[in-house]
């Protein structure tokens, strides 16, 4: 498997009761899923980690191994307790690097590090659904190709949709700020986007991280 140097991650989350965090660091592919009260986590890592676990059962593909009960939860946690650190302070570097909002996946990787899954503590309670997405995507400029870094946020609430698109590390391609009323059929509006981020009203300190995180890529 080859290892991407540059960290990447997602964080979705709706109000039906889906949630879902992947990290890919530089030696380590994560997952996170839960949908309908059933969650997995999966891990894989460049010294040969292969487990996937659902909270019962626990499958060691580099081993040929499967556990279950007590055992599966103490081998998870074991190996959890080894990577989550670094983890964390990756996550942690990708604020310094980009400035970008990471509050909320980092607060949600610690919950899910504990095997605790609750999709509402992923939503503020204005949201029905976000997604944030930093992407790692190959592009060709001149005879180049590179590495473009760019960061997706959706965010659905009770005004309407949002969905921005920021480039991070090039100005060949400009950022996108669209709006939907309906939350299906979206257009570029920079005043509609701007009305819904000052429509939005929250006490919650990720969600304002990401709603000043916003505010920024727009004002002139």
């Amino acid at each position: 498997m080859n290892w991407m140097k540059e960290t990447s991650f997602l964080v979705e989350c709706h109000r039906n009761g889906v949630l879902r965090i992947e990290v890919n660091a530089s030696n380590y592919s994560l997952n996170f899923s839960l949908s309908n009260g059933k969650f997995n986590f999966s891990l894989f890592s460049s010294d040969n980690v292969r487990l996937s676990y659902d909270g019962n059962r626990l499958i060691d593909m580099h081993n040929l191994q499967v556990l279950k009960g007590n055992d599966a939860k103490g081998q998870i946690l074991g190996v959890i307790n080894n990577i989550k650190e670094d983890i964390i302070n990756e996550v942690s570097n990708l604020r310094i690097k980009y400035d970008i909002p990471v509050k909320l996946l980092t607060e949600l990787l610690i919950t899910a590090f504990r095997l605790d899954y609750n999709e509402i503590s992923c939503l503020d309670h204005n949201a029905e659904y976000l997604f944030i997405h930093l992407t790692n995507d190959f592009a060709r400029y001149s005879s180049n190709f590179e590495v473009v870094k760019k960061l997706k946020i959706s965010l659905g609430g009770k005004n309407g949709c949002i969905k921005a698109v920021i480039n991070l590390n090039t100005t060949y391609e400009q950022n996108s700020f669209l709006f939907s009323s309906d939350c299906l059929n979206f257009y570029n509006s920079i005043e509609e986007f701007n009305a819904f981020l000052t429509s939005y009203k929250t006490l919650n300190e990720k969600y304002i991280e990401v709603i000043n995180y916003l505010k920024s890529k727009i004002q002139p």
